[in-house]
């Protein structure tokens, strides 16, 4: 029983989190790039470690065949010393010496070449992991894409156009909008024309005639004559000599 509820609490999960990678394939792509990194990373120190541990044998390597050469050089001089005791010893001890160096070879070939062979497998690992995350991203965006058209397809498919009414609208619309534009133009029409001939130059007069008026007063008042025209008569002008023609007297 507690075996069967835990497949189908697992199958529930399962078909969870498919749903989630369906509805969410950025974020899963993006989880897995980050995911990539992180193995790349931990891959790289295991290779440090892998290329420290050559050069620490090459190293080693050089030092022993260095040995080895004064050993040689050592053993030659003593052969001719006659020194043969001392001679053996130290060719007893060249004899291991290679022995060694041949071992340290062998294993610094093997663990050289399993170097270069995690070189390769990590570079063909990051260039099929690129080529796929690339490829998954056209995917994406071809998705995209075509979901996007068919959204518009089903939008133009399940619409349905009434033209003629919306022919209608529009001109009842225009017909307001032109109603709206005429109103203002009349009122501005009237504002301006009562401004232009109406009380306004009527006011005008009349402040003018007063002004006159108020002229006379004042002139009378002060005993003063006055050469404006009184008002409905018209000041006769001087008229001109004309110039006599000059004769022969």
């Amino acid at each position: 029983m507690f075996s069967r509820l835990g497949k189908l609490i697992k199958g529930f999960f399962s078909l969870f989190i498919s749903n989630l990678e369906t509805a969410n394939p950025k974020a899963l792509l993006e989880a897995e790039i980050s995911s990539f990194q992180e193995a790349v990373g931990t891959y790289n120190k295991s290779l440090a470690q892998q290329a420290a541990l050559v050069e620490k044998m090459r190293n080693q390597i050089t030092k022993q065949k260095s040995e080895f050469e004064k050993l040689k050089a050592k053993i030659g001089a003593l052969v001719k010393a006659g020194q043969n005791e001392e001679a053996a010893r130290l060719a007893l001890q060249a004899k291991n010496l290679s022995q060694s160096l041949a071992d340290n070879e062998a294993a610094f070939t093997q663990t050289d070449d399993m170097y270069k062979n995690m070189t390769k497998q990590r570079d063909v690992y990051i260039r099929d992991a690129q080529r796929r995350i690339d490829t998954i991203k056209q995917k994406l965006s071809q998705a995209e894409i075509s979901e996007s058209q068919a959204k518009l397809a089903e939008i133009a498919t399940a619409t349905s156009f009434n033209m003629a009414g919306t022919g209608a609208t529009l001109e009842r619309l225009e017909e307001k909008l032109d109603d709206r534009v005429a109103q203002a133009q009349g009122k501005a029409r009237v504002a301006a024309d009562s401004i232009a001939g109406g009380s306004w130059n009527m006011k005008a007069e009349e402040e003018k005639a007063m002004e006159a008026a108020a002229l006379s007063e004042f002139m009378g008042m002060m005993g003063l004559e006055s050469n404006a025209p009184k008002v409905g008569h018209t000041q006769m002008l001087p008229a001109t000599e004309m110039p006599r023609e000059l004769g022969p007297g």
